[in-house]
């Protein structure tokens, strides 16, 4: 690798680690610190001292309900069975994918905890139980976006010690050419660019100033972010236009996914898998003729490979917008049984298995933290709605303090402490991604 590509892949890396979740504003990020700080604190003291544990109990079978009428919070005897989703991206922190950072040793500590304290269910079971209406203990389902490799050499063992079932959203074209997601390659072109400003042929064009590894990260959350708002084919365009500015060496884009050995290997051992379209577009900006070859064909080219029924699929992205309403019918065409978005909340019996509801809460997060948020969700179980998703995906982010991992300090709720995005970009990059956050 030439040493200026090094260099850049070196600062690539460690932009990624301390600006992981940047749509920043630096006049708020001090007082947002210093909040996020209080909750890990708060977070902490009830995980160590146990009374987390004494709410985890109670949740079990009373919530905190809001009433319409003076806005406060009452218990009241929980009804029915609940379900939270946990989307994840990659487990790793090395390399590609720049915007998503998780270590094993937290991941597995995240396992652990769920194994311990929930019943943890597979995505077809948590289906059945929403369809049959049993009642069932607060249940937890772990799902993957994307396919990165990492969820096979870090993830993977850890799911099997812990005998944990889990699904993978599979970006089958991704996986099929071996080359990262296009918006993976937007990050990683902004990051190795050589220049000092960038023009992009928006409507108006857009000039980004690239003056610092952290301002190339916001700079490509920000493209992500307006190539997510156009239809699929301009999107396509412009991302062949950034390449030839900013053309990409091709070892850096290879091994970074899922081969299909390993999505075999994988499935013979339980682990499912579902589609998470062709190319990863968002679905809402498709034209009706592109529906079936992303939703359809991506379903056909799973189950010949794994020679079984692939009947579950992922909304790139997730939010309301990406998703929009049009994609339903045609899932159930090809025949699925459900759909997942990143759109925050709990399952109940009665939820639309096209629009599941799943949470990005596993990346920069402490365990008092992930413990807090996932109990949090059981106590507090109300479904949001479209406007409160929309209300987080606006909420700033922080920069964090460099050398530390990073962190997100987005809040929507006063008790629940801050995150994602998708990591996810759903909760760490909002602008960008769902919540992922994958990349969602």
């Amino acid at each position: 690798m030439p040493g200026d590509l090094r260099n850049a892949r070196s600062q690539a890396e460690s932009a990624a680690s301390t600006a992981r979740a940047i749509r920043v504003d630096p006049q708020v990020s001090l007082s947002a610190l210093e909040t996020s700080a209080w909750r890990e604190l708060f977070a902490a003291g009830l995980y160590h001292s146990g009374a987390l544990r004494l709410l985890e109990g109670i949740s079990r079978k009373r919530e905190l309900r809001t009433s319409p009428d003076h806005g406060l919070p009452h218990w009241r005897r929980a009804q029915g069975s609940r379900f939270v989703i946990l989307c994840y991206h990659r487990v790793g922190t090395e390399g590609l994918p720049l915007y998503s950072y998780l270590p094993p040793k937290q991941f597995e500590a995240q396992i652990r905890l769920v194994r311990q304290r929930y019943r943890v269910v597979s995505l077809e079971q948590l289906c059945a139980e929403l369809k049959g209406g049993e009642d069932v203990p607060p249940s937890v389902a772990i799902t993957f976006d994307d396919g990165y490799r990492d969820v096979f050499t870090n993830a993977f063992p850890i799911l099997q010690s812990y005998g944990v079932p889990a699904t993978v959203y599979a970006t089958v074209g991704a996986i099929e050419s071996g080359q990262l997601p296009w918006y993976d390659r937007v990050f990683f072109a902004l990051q190795i660019f050589q220049g000092s400003h960038l023009l992009v042929p928006f409507d108006p064009p857009t000039e980004y100033q690239l003056s610092s590894p952290s301002s190339r990260f916001r700079a490509a959350l920000e493209i992500v972010g307006k190539l997510r708002r156009l239809p699929d084919d301009r999107r396509k365009e412009l991302c062949a236009i950034l390449e030839k500015q900013v053309p990409l060496p091709q070892d850096e884009l290879t091994g970074r996914m899922l081969t299909w050995d390993q999505v075999r290997t994988m499935h013979h051992a339980g682990i499912a898998f579902g589609s998470h379209t062709m190319t990863h577009p968002v679905v809402s900006q498709l034209d009706p003729s592109q529906l079936d070859p992303e939703l359809g064909d991506s379903k056909s080219f799973l189950e010949r490979k794994l020679g079984v029924a692939v009947q579950d699929f992922a909304f790139p992205f997730g939010q309301p917008a990406d998703c929009g309403s049009f994609a339903s019918p045609v899932l159930a065409r090809w025949g699925y049984r459900s759909a997942a978005t990143t759109s925050w909340g709990v399952n109940r019996p009665g939820t639309d298995p096209f629009a599941l509801r799943r949470v990005q809460i596993g990346e920069e997060c402490s365990l008092p933290m992930f413990a807090f948020k996932l109990n949090h969700l059981f106590l507090r179980s109300e479904e949001r709605t479209e406007a409160v998703d929309s209300a987080r995906l606006s909420a700033p982010v922080i920069l964090p303090a460099a050398n530390h991992p990073p962190r997100a300090a987005r809040d929507w709720d006063n008790v629940c402490a801050a995150h994602s995005f998708s990591r996810s970009f759903s909760v760490r990059c909002p602008s960008a991604f769902s919540a992922r956050t994958s990349a969602s």
